[in-house]
């Protein structure tokens, strides 16, 4: 899982890293740069350069001491062709954006490191035996297993409106791009965390923008009072979905922090992992396998930190008077 928004993630990030340089990695004996591959083209040339200065907080020089190479494809939310044209190359490590291309790659080789800038549930998806010790090609990141946040989604959601008794979950992390042996576990989550609660959930799950005016109307037929909604539903319909909550009155509640000055209509509520913090460690991992270490000895990391964004614009337009409890735990509030 957890591609979620793949062009967003990379121009979220961009520029974040600007701390001062370590000493210089060594490179390979044989002279050569590594070879780091990317599954497809990079979204843009500031989210190229924000991936090379990744690799310069821990001491590598591009061209010098490593190169990326991008499969020539488009983005796509799972990107199977890409992978497939990376490890034909045979590069020296491959960072993936979702479970999906770790679990296509790991297919095709057994030896080409891997680590997963975003994934959900690795160990379920097969490309892990646990997250302290991968045992595999495969590390990186893990954003929902172990971290109990589809549990607090519905927390939150329900502190912002207390009363709330039934909750739509717009679900957008649908097969092929998102497995479904990592989705179920995400069900579990969301319907211990519901119980917990005492609301009942309705999730309805949309794949494309063909698919979206009927699932809204299923959230409509099930009564939902909120609504949470994942970062799949990005790449298609967003203001619809927006435009819907605020037609209905239904506080919102979104897996994935928007850049500030992102210019799309908001939800109410948004939670998730720094974004900042998952690509170093992502590079971090990257490091220490560059120098030698195996991924299969190298614990796949869950989120130190998870970020909560109130958009008080969206909340009016809802009719929803945020309570002070939840103003005091925001790491940003968009007025």
């Amino acid at each position: 899982m957890g591609q979620i928004g793949r062009r967003q993630f990379l121009i979220a990030t961009g520029g974040v890293l600007a701390a001062p340089l370590i000493a210089r990695a060594q490179p390979r004996r044989d002279g050569r740069p590594f070879r780091i591959g990317f599954p497809g083209r990079f979204s843009s040339e500031e989210g190229r350069r924000f991936h090379v200065n990744a690799m310069r907080e821990y001491g590598w020089r591009e061209n010098e001491d490593f190169v990326f190479i991008n499969a020539d494809v488009p983005y796509s939310i799972t990107n199977a062709e890409g992978v497939r044209r990376l490890v034909a190359q045979k590069p020296d490590l491959i960072l993936v954006y979702s479970t999906a291309d770790a679990i296509t790659a790991h297919r095709m080789s057994k030896t080409i490191p891997i680590v997963m800038i975003v994934s959900g549930y690795p160990v379920e998806a097969g490309v892990a035996k646990s997250l302290a010790r991968p045992g595999m090609n495969v590390t990186g990141n893990a954003l929902y297993a172990g971290t109990g946040v589809w549990g607090k989604l519905l927390e939150l959601l329900k502190d912002s409106k207390p009363g709330i008794k039934c909750v739509g979950v717009l679900w957008g992390y649908v097969p092929p791009a998102f497995p479904r042996a990592e989705i179920e576990p995400c069900y579990r989550d969301l319907k211990r965390g519901a119980a917990t609660l005492g609301i009942d959930i309705n999730i309805v799950e949309v794949a494309s923008k063909d698919q979206l005016a009927a699932a809204l109307d299923r959230i409509t037929v099930g009564r939902s009072e909120a609504l949470l909604t994942t970062a799949g539903l990005l790449s298609f319909g967003w203001a619809q979905v927006m435009q819907f909550a605020i037609h209905r009155k239904l506080p919102t509640i979104m897996d994935y922090v928007l850049r500030p000055s992102d210019e799309r209509m908001r939800p109410m509520l948004a939670y998730a992992p720094s974004q900042a913090s998952l690509i170093k460690t992502a590079y971090a991992a990257v490091d220490r396998i560059l120098k030698g270490e195996k991924p299969a000895d190298l614990p796949i990391q869950q989120p130190s930190k998870f970020e909560l964004e109130v958009d008080l614009k969206m909340a009016k337009a809802i009719g929803v008077t945020i309570p002070p409890s939840i103003m005091l735990r925001a790491d940003r509030v968009m007025e």
